[in-house]
């Protein structure tokens, strides 16, 4: 390109490499060589571009002006922190259905907890064992009051039965120690006490080893009735125990006449029932 010289009017030849430079003329005037007209902007670094890079630049297609994206937008969102401590997209592809309780399936003949009326929800995590005894047994009809008594006259007729068989063979041995002669007062009372003893014991005895491992005394067997827990399942040698020991209460036979006929003081205080099994 040329360009006349502002100092001495020369025309002076500058190459195009010295576009946007400070030349200096031969008179020693300086002067900057300007972008001719139609040439693109200058670079960032403050030279001009030349006419040839210009007019690549103008031939290349033009690239869409990027906005500038607000300091929200340039930043990744960031997973918000969950109240219990985790991260809240650890859980973004569990849904409503997936987080619901697990419903509890009913049991035969097992009421679940909390399952009433009201309009409240049901406690799914409550025991479904309540309400339901353990061996799943169910209680029988109750003995009546005239089955509960002649269990009571026919065992004590077995019960003087087997006292009076044992009184009989300590009364021979006793005799038998004396050789033959006549027992002393103190004898006869020592032998008394004794008798007495023995017929409770076996009173007790006859009683606990029937029903703990029969359920049934013999007069139980005669009548159709049996002996068990309160909630129809077979009662334990503890129960069984505490009723034999509470028979031995003064009056005992009388708690019949009065309340619910079909039960007695031994049945409430050990927690058993007498039970019809041929009704049933």
């Amino acid at each position: 390109m040329k360009l006349k010289c502002p100092g001495c009017a020369k025309l002076l030849q500058i190459p195009e490499s010295a576009i946007g430079k400070v030349v200096k003329c031969s008179c020693g005037k300086q002067l900057r060589v300007p972008v001719p007209k139609g040439a693109g902007a200058a670079p960032a670094g403050g030279r001009p571009e030349a006419p040839q890079q210009a007019a690549s630049r103008a031939t290349q297609p033009s690239r869409p002006t990027q906005t500038p994206r607000s300091a929200s937008q340039a930043r990744p969102s960031q997973p918000s922190a969950s109240p219990l401590g985790v991260d809240a997209g650890m859980f973004d592809e569990l849904t409503e259905t997936d987080l619901a309780p697990v419903a509890v399936v009913p049991q035969p003949g097992v009421r679940p907890a909390g399952g009433g009326g009201g309009g409240a929800a049901p406690n799914p995590y409550a025991s479904t064992m309540t309400d339901a005894p353990a061996s799943g047994a169910k209680l029988g009809p109750l003995a009546s009051q005239n089955k509960r008594f002649a269990n009571y006259f026919l065992d004590g007729i077995f019960t003087y039965m087997i006292s009076f068989a044992i009184g009989m063979v300590f009364a021979i041995v006793m005799i038998g120690q004396n050789n033959g002669e006549p027992l002393s007062p103190d004898q006869e009372a020592n032998m008394n006490l004794l008798a007495s003893g023995l017929g409770m014991l076996s009173f007790a005895i006859y009683y606990c080893l029937m029903e703990a491992f029969c359920g049934a005394t013999l007069a139980k067997f005669i009548t159709g009735t049996r002996v068990v827990a309160e909630d129809g399942s077979k009662a334990g040698f503890g129960k069984i125990l505490g009723r034999s020991l509470a028979r031995m209460i003064p009056f005992d036979p009388l708690s019949f006449l009065f309340g619910d006929t079909r039960l007695g003081w031994h049945d409430t205080l050990s927690g058993t029932r007498v039970v019809d099994i041929r009704n049933g």
